[in-house]
């Protein structure tokens, strides 16, 4: 995927999920449903993943050439990330403990929207400031994915804000549908 597209899609993905979250009442933002994370919780993991990423993507060329070496493998593609994450995910794997929110207030929603959007905006301008060799070339360790690009863990970012997404769309209307069920 090139820098544009993908810029293009953590702008749209971030918006998107902002705009959910945005709407949502207190008991929506923060009741836990069947063990899953609140939608709270679901925003502050996310601004936990692009405080990590953002550091990452402002470390010394050098240094994570002599930390992580420099990729001698084809890029992967955006579709491939997501199935080995999907399959990572269906396997067991879990989020590292440093990226598990605590229960989250709905005192602090807008804050933590505003935070979001302006994390995923330093996180654009780090990228832009990559060249496409650099994007390719130099590596960074994920837990789940192992060692990847610096432009395929912008993907990944990417995805990774759509899959909350899509998990939060469908807490949400389950919360909906049992609050529907125990009114009648």
């Amino acid at each position: 995927m090139d820098k544009k597209t993908i810029i293009k899609s953590l702008d749209e993905n971030v918006i998107q999920f902002n705009e959910l979250v945005k709407y949502l009442n207190k008991d929506e933002f923060e009741i836990n449903i069947n063990h899953k994370w609140s939608a709270g919780q679901d925003l502050v993991h996310l601004i936990k993943v692009l405080k990590i990423v953002n550091i990452g993507f402002t470390l010394p060329k050098p240094l994570l050439q002599l930390m992580y070496g420099i990729n001698k493998n084809e890029a992967r593609s955006f579709q491939l990330l997501q199935t080995l994450y999907k399959n990572a995910l269906e396997g067991g794997a879990k989020s590292p403990s440093i990226y598990i929110p605590k229960p989250v207030l709905f005192e602090s929603k807008n804050h933590l929207i505003q935070k979001h959007a302006t994390l995923n905006q330093l996180f654009i301008d780090k990228i832009n400031d990559h060249s496409d060799n650099a994007l390719d070339r130099y590596r960074l360790p994920h837990p789940i994915l192992g060692k990847v690009t610096l432009r395929e863990l912008a993907c990944f970012t990417s995805f990774h804000t759509a899959h909350h997404f899509e998990l939060l769309k469908t807490k949400n209307l389950t919360q909906k549908q049992q609050r529907t069920h125990d009114l009648t």
